[in-house]
């Protein structure tokens, strides 16, 4: 399997188990936090000044406003927009003015504008509401004052429509409960009041044009008579029951007289061509008829003259009079209306009624104390767990076997728990005998045992020990690991790091002694070079003296003829090298062994620093057996899953003291 390389079941299943080892590692920190922000939340919420709410119920009914009862004086709207009209009539700044000057609000140091600079704590900054070009004014006048308390009352006033009815719930927010009580039944009342004096207003200048517009009518009514009478006069008639005649007494003429002298004129005709047909033209009957009936047409000419001249005179008569009737029935009517608007002053009723009169509210609706500290709480530990997964993300350190085998893709032999040494700038200390470290010493054997399951059937007689970068616990894990398989088996350990040699000294071999560098140099004998540390029952090969070129040392001939000579006489041989990525002298170590064992240090050793080590090894064809997690804090890494759990089971932490 390829370093870092795993299946998605795998992924999956890591990753949940993930985040909630990251929440248990950080638990404390994210308590912490939480803690310490409710704490600070609580201090904030109870040092500010309650603020109470009182709401007041208005009823506003939808109906046409009736003063004089003819809609042509006034209509107001209904409906919805006559609603949405009532509410922003009670969101406006002349009502809110009218409340502010009743309960002398300008007085409260809720709502004054700052004068000064020792100006209430509660009072809004003056400058804010200026003009602009008027920063300079060093004071507010009267009615900037004024439109500062008002500003600042409208800031607490809210008007909330009840859906779906024509009710509107008034809302003022104080420090003093009673004074909100106060002032959203005081604002109702204002708006009741300022409504009837609209109406009533209304009604007056109606009932005033109305007065005005009756006096022009009858003043046009009088003309109209006075031109009826002057006419009647010029023309000189008179009326008798009914029919019209002019002063000369004639009657005007009705259709029975027209019809008479008609049947008169067709008469004479009738008569003279009947005389026409018996006698000539001169004969007296026919001179006789013929007069007759010239006397018959110039009677019909004269009475169509006559009733012509009746006529006209008849309707110019008819349309004056029409005209005078109709002035008349206006100024009737106008008149009527006059008394009807004067009679519904009397009768005027409110649009709105209260239905809720406010009352001091019991307990403040902000800040809510409970409410703000739950969300402080809850907040503060997502928060906390963000900062955890940040910290997490950020921290590219090793905490367990999980990180080893998903980070490295190579097999964990195991760990090793952190341990308290004797002095602080110790190194490779043969913990492994001590009796005070017997978990430690376990945690040893464990490592031995993977080691020897790692190849049954070719036993790894050549095993290095390295690590990333110096510090990670190399000597440390080689001296302890040759100690425990000292144990069952013949064991050299050689210090390869010729750089920074400290096998000798751990083990109190003198470093002076000849060692390695001497035996491949053929300064010194195998006898000479290999001492015997009787402690642990192992032979130890030092580092002997430093070689100018450490990695030519371990590069040469005469080196392999060296290892391959103690390799017929060891079972086992434990090989301390140098870092991986500091010098390539563990490469050129890897390829001479059968076993490479790579040393991580837990929580300091970064992912990408073990996967380059690593990476490196492979390329030369490291036979790599696994990793040793070195210095695990076991009480802390027991939070990252069930798998340290056996490790305290079996004592591993039973003398841990860091």
């Amino acid at each position: 399997m390829n370093i870092g390389q795993t299946t998605p079941d795998q992924e999956v299943e890591i990753d949940l188990r993930q985040y909630w080892r990251v929440i248990t590692r950080y638990k404390w920190g994210i308590l912490g936090l939480a803690f310490a922000i409710t704490v600070l939340a609580t201090l904030i919420v109870f040092s500010i000044q309650p603020v109470y709410r009182a709401s007041t119920t208005l009823l506003i009914e939808q109906k046409q406003a009736k003063i004089v009862t003819i809609q042509e004086v006034y209509d107001m709207d209904s409906g919805a927009a006559y609603l949405q009209t009532q509410f922003e009539i009670l969101k406006s700044r002349d009502l809110a003015t009218r409340v502010v000057r009743q309960l002398g609000l300008d007085q409260r140091s809720e709502f004054i504008p700052a004068r000064s600079e020792k100006g209430s704590a509660f009072a809004l900054d003056w400058r804010s509401w200026l003009p602009r070009g008027h920063e300079a004014n060093p004071l507010p006048s009267d009615e900037q004052y004024l439109a500062g308390v008002v500003s600042a009352f409208m800031g607490h006033l809210s008007i909330e429509p009840v859906r779906n009815t024509q009710l509107v719930k008034i809302n003022f927010e104080s420090f003093d409960p009673r004074l909100a009580a106060l002032v959203t039944n005081t604002m109702a009342q204002a708006y009741i009041d300022s409504q009837m004096e609209a109406r009533t207003g209304m009604t007056e200048q109606a009932a005033e044009w109305l007065t005005r517009r009756a006096g022009f009518l009858k003043t046009t009514l009088e003309q109209s008579e006075q031109t009826l009478q002057a006419y009647r006069e010029k023309n000189d008639i008179v009326e008798t029951g009914g029919t019209t005649a002019d002063g000369s007494g004639l009657l005007s003429l009705n259709a029975k007289q027209l019809q008479d002298i008609t049947e008169r004129v067709i008469s004479a005709q009738f008569n003279l061509s009947a005389i026409s047909q018996r006698y000539g033209a001169k004969h007296p009957a026919y001179q006789q008829a013929e007069l007759d009936l010239q006397k018959a047409q110039e009677a019909l000419q004269a009475a169509r003259k006559t009733a012509m001249e009746v006529t006209r005179k008849e309707f110019g008569l008819q349309s004056l009079m029409r005209e005078v009737e109709a002035n008349s029935k206006l100024y009737d009517t106008f008149f009527t209306r006059i008394k009807e608007a004067n009679e519904t002053r009397q009768l005027e009723t409110p649009n709105a009624r209260v239905v809720d009169t406010a009352i001091p509210p019991s307990g403040p609706v902000k800040p809510q104390k409970g409410l703000v500290m739950v969300l402080a709480f809850v907040l503060s530990v997502m928060l906390g767990i963000m900062l955890a997964f940040l910290l997490d993300y950020l921290d590219s350190t090793f905490k367990g076997a999980e990180d080893v085998e998903a980070r490295l893709g190579v097999p964990m032999l195991g760990l090793l728990p952190i341990a308290k040494r004797k002095l602080e700038n110790e190194i490779g200390h043969p913990l492994f005998l001590e009796s005070d470290q017997q978990g430690f010493a376990e945690a040893v054997r464990t490592v031995r045992t993977g080691v020897v399951l790692s190849s049954l059937d070719e036993p790894h007689q050549i095993v290095v020990v390295t690590s990333s970068v110096p510090g990670e616990g190399k000597t440390t894990t080689a001296v302890n690991l040759a100690l425990a398989m000292g144990q069952m088996e013949k064991v050299l350990l050689i210090d390869g790091d010729m750089r920074r040699p400290t096998i000798s000294k751990t083990l109190g071999i003198p470093g002076s002694s000849p060692g390695l560098s001497n035996l491949v140099a053929g300064t010194a004998e195998t006898a000479q070079c290999i001492h015997h540390y009787v402690d642990g029952n192992i032979d130890v090969l030092t580092a002997g003296l430093i070689p100018p070129n450490p990695l030519e040392l371990l590069s040469s001939r005469r080196f392999r003829d060296v290892l391959e000579q103690l390799a017929v006489q060891y079972d086992r041989i434990v090989i301390d090298s140098a870092p991986t990525l500091a010098v390539s002298d563990a490469l050129m170590l890897a390829t001479l062994a059968n076993s490479v064992i790579y040393v991580v240090k837990s929580d300091s050793t970064a992912f990408h620093s073990a996967r380059g080590g690593i990476q490196k090894l492979q390329r030369v064809n490291a036979r790599l057996t696994g990793v040793v997690l070195n210095q695990v804090n076991l009480s802390k890494a027991s939070k990252y899953g069930s798998y340290y759990g056996y490790y305290d089971y079996y004592g591993y932490k039973a003398k841990e003291t860091s």
